[in-house]
């Protein structure tokens, strides 16, 4: 299910923030079901030509969450965008939605979170440009020695 909230971010006199939430089946059709819905929701928030960029870096980021988290987590995985359209920033939330307790602890299975950053250079060509960061929580803990 896609929810659509159009709500004014806390301390930003800018724009209205924009978010989108899927939970979607892990495994190798995570990265379908992400590349059409997060693409349509790019496209219906007015990025245009940006959003099959911004999408092709987003789904190969979800690739690589799912590939890291392969052997410890199964099942859906959560996926919350928000965008702030002044800062020209996409933020990316990716969570094991089944994520259990470890056995070191109350920790989750792990999440990643993603941000990527876009906009036009000002060359004569008008060319584009997309910035990518990804921080990983680590997923496993370390018992005390």
């Amino acid at each position: 299910m896609t929810v659509y909230t159009h709500d004014l971010g806390e301390d930003d006199p800018g724009p209205a923030l924009r978010i989108a939430r899927w939970r979607l089946q892990g495994g190798h059709a995570a990265a379908r079901q992400v590349r059409r819905r997060v693409h349509g929701a790019l496209r219906g928030w007015g990025l245009g030509p940006v959003a099959g960029d911004l999408t092709d870096h987003l789904t190969t980021l979800v690739q690589e969450f799912l590939t890291r988290t392969a052997s410890r987590a199964r099942g859906p995985i959560d996926l919350r965008l928000e965008l702030r359209e002044s800062a020209r920033l996409l933020l990316g939330e990716i969570r094991n939605a089944s994520a259990v307790p470890s056995e070191f602890g109350q920790r989750a299975l792990g999440h990643g979170i993603v941000a990527l950053t876009y906009g036009r250079r000002p060359l004569r060509d008008g060319s584009r440009y997309i910035h990518s960061f990804a921080w990983w929580q680590p997923s496993t803990a370390t018992a005390d020695g």
